[in-house]
């Protein structure tokens, strides 16, 4: 290396005014020694030593106007200007120029050093990890929060694959690669603290690819994140606990209420005197009423739960509203009130949608406006929307409902659609009711695509418009009877539309049913009911005794039954398990025996699910408790058309 030094022709260097001079060939070991010595001070002076650790890595490092290249390598300071010399062994002193870039390379260096600490305390003093790994996964750079998190020192980190302690026991670990996003829950001087990691690609000096990644404690976020889980966990559970109850309820008050309705449809056939008649009117109301409240805790509860499934099938939309009408037209007349209804002539005749939410609708709108209208009128009508109207095959339909009743300031109007909420001046005029009836109807018409408007001023009536949103359909080439919605206003005169709809006839000739029903009223009820129609009955009390009975058909131990109409709810084997059992029994028997009759259910469970299990366990019809004997009537005619086409009115 000093042979190296003395071959080498340097300049005058004369740093803090102090000459140190180089001559080519001539330098003796007592100078370099020298050189060294005052290079070594001058550094010192300057406050460059801390740096030499540097040179371990191979970084050039600038000490006065030498450029070290490494603890075992120099070379001269680069010149700027061409040198003054004499004689060989003699050196001018540096000119002013040279001077001038010396000071410069070392402004440099400070400016740089200055600049790395400040970008390393930035960096330092951030509450987020912050790491820089090379490929193979070593650590480069680590941040003070990184090291103190897990209690180990800088020094012994860089250079190491040191990785985070990761607690595996937790069912949220999730594993992270240096290329991609995650969350760990690892062991730190605070304890267990969950950590979210972001790694991103770099290139490093020379291309080479490094990985960075930054580390956030969000221990809290997950703490909230799980009991916001674990609310929502116990929110479902309510939920569907509440749903059972609601089923469970549901079905307690259909069955009774069933018993009533159908035996007040049977009594007002007899010969009833005035007073009687009025009684009997009184107590239907008074169940029907009941029957509405729980129809439509139910409907709100289907609804909230996102249960609600409207159906699609084509309907005729002019009968649909004439059928509501009809059914409040005995209200209307008994408040003189004008009852009048208009639908233009571009509302196409038949759509597809939910007939009976539609009609619900309605009759909500209608019923509302009758409560509210004392003298006056009401009228409907149905017309396109005047904003969208009819687009290719859909089309907005505007059913619009106006009375001359009380109405209310428009700043209540918004209360009327919020759940059990009422009005304060429709409260003082007329107290009563749940206040669900425009919240559902109003979440309906939302269902269908649509909306409900209202408009009112305080004594001087109100409107309120249902927009529905349809797919228009063509006329069916066959229309089968109409069934009524068993949900009917109170103070409607149900007997008399139904009977319009579906006359009471004697089925022809002699059929057979079997009942099976646990609930004596509703079974007794059902007996009737098919004896008017023309036909015998056997009762039995659960599902085990109606196998029984079917066995017996097939072994001509007794008649055959025509039909069968099964509860579901019943003691000892359920009506499903019934249904299922003989249907393979006669399934079976295929090729040798009967044929299965058809088998109908008769049931208080009155959501869409239920129905569908109802299906599914083989059966073939399905009508919902409370029924009105005429529906019942209706599924007699159903599925024994060969009887009821010679059929005559009963006596």
């Amino acid at each position: 290396m000093f042979q190296k030094l003395l071959h080498t022709r340097f300049a005058n260097w004369r740093p803090l005014s102090r000459a140190i001079a180089f001559a080519h060939g001539a330098l003796a070991s007592r100078r370099v020694a020298l050189a060294f010595a005052v290079t070594g001070i001058v550094a010192a002076i300057l406050g460059i030593a801390r740096e030499w650790v540097a040179l371990d890595e191979g970084m050039p490092l600038i000490i006065g106007g030498v450029i070290l290249l490494s603890l075992s390598s120099m070379c001269g300071f680069a010149r700027a200007a061409e040198m003054d010399r004499g004689a060989i062994g003699r050196a001018d002193d540096l000119s002013g120029k040279e001077a001038d870039v010396l000071e410069d390379a070392q402004d440099a260096h400070w400016e740089f050093a200055d600049r790395a600490s400040q970008y390393r305390e930035l960096l330092d003093v951030q509450r987020d990890f912050v790491v820089r790994r090379s490929a193979d996964g070593r650590l480069v750079f680590a941040n003070r929060a990184f090291c103190e998190a897990f209690g180990v020192r800088s020094e012994a980190l860089l250079g190491s694959k040191f990785e985070p302690p990761v607690l595996a026991e937790d069912d949220y670990s999730e594993a992270v690669a240096y290329d991609c996003r995650g969350a760990q829950l690892v062991h730190t001087q605070k304890g267990k603290r969950w950590i979210a990691w972001d790694f991103q690609e770099i290139k490093g000096e020379e291309g080479r690819v490094e990985f960075q990644g930054v580390g956030r404690d969000i221990t809290v976020e997950r703490g909230i994140e799980r009991e916001l889980k674990e609310a929502r966990s116990q929110a479902e559970m309510a939920s569907r606990a509440k749903s059972r109850f609601l089923a469970t309820m549901s079905h307690e008050i259909r069955t009774p209420m069933n018993g009533i309705l159908g035996m007040i449809s049977l009594m007002r056939d007899t010969q009833l005197d005035a007073e009687q008649r009025t009684c009997a009117r009184i107590v239907e109301d008074s169940t029907r009423a009941l029957l509405n409240l729980v129809d439509d805790i139910l409907d709100f509860s289907k609804i909230e739960a996102g249960k609600l499934e409207l159906g699609s099938k084509p309907f005729s939309l002019k009968a649909c509203v004439a059928q509501a009408m009809q059914l409040l037209a005995p209200s209307a007349a008994a408040k003189r009130l004008s009852f009048t209804s208009t639908l233009t002539n571009d509302v196409p005749e038949w759509v597809v949608g939910d007939e009976m939410r539609v009609r619900q609708i309605v009759l909500n709108l209608l019923s509302n406006a009758i409560k509210f209208t004392e003298t006056g009128g009401i009228g409907v009508c149905v017309s396109l929307a005047p904003e969208t109207g009819k687009s290719g095959g859909d089309c907005e339909i505007a059913i619009k409902v106006t009375d001359t009743g009380v109405g209310l300031p428009s700043e209540f109007i918004s209360q009327l659609f919020q759940e059990f909420e009422q009005s304060s001046v429709t409260m003082a005029r007329h107290p009563g009711g749940t206040g669900l009836g425009l919240a559902i109807s109003k979440r309906l018409a939302q269902a269908m695509g649509g909306d409900i408007l209202a408009e009112s001023c305080a004594d001087r009536g109100a409107s309120f418009t249902a927009v529905l949103r349809f797919e228009v359909a063509e006329q069916p080439e066959f229309q089968s009877p109409v069934a009524l919605v068993p949900r009917l206003p109170v103070g409607a005169e149900s007997r008399s539309v139904a009977t319009d709809v579906a006359p009471m006839l004697n089925v022809g000739g002699s059929f057979n049913v079997l009942i099976a029903e646990d609930n004596p009223i509703n079974a007794l009820l059902a007996r009737k009911i098919v004896a008017r129609a023309g036909g015998t009955s056997t009762i039995v009390a659960d599902g085990r005794l109606a196998i029984s009975a079917m066995r017996e058909t097939l072994l001509n131990r007794q008649p055959a039954f025509d039909l069968v109409l099964m509860d579901v709810l019943m003691p000892v084997v359920d009506g499903l398990t019934a249904a299922r059992t003989i249907k393979d029994f006669f399934h079976e028997r295929r090729h040798s025996g009967p044929v299965c009759p058809p088998i109908v259910a008769l049931t208080a469970n009155a959501f869409a699910e239920d129905r569908e299990r109802c299906f599914a366990a083989g059966m073939d019809d399905y009508l919902a408790k409370p029924f009105e004997a005429c529906q019942l009537h209706d599924v007699l005619l159903r599925w024994m058309p060969q009887r009821a086409e010679n059929a005559s009115p009963a006596a």
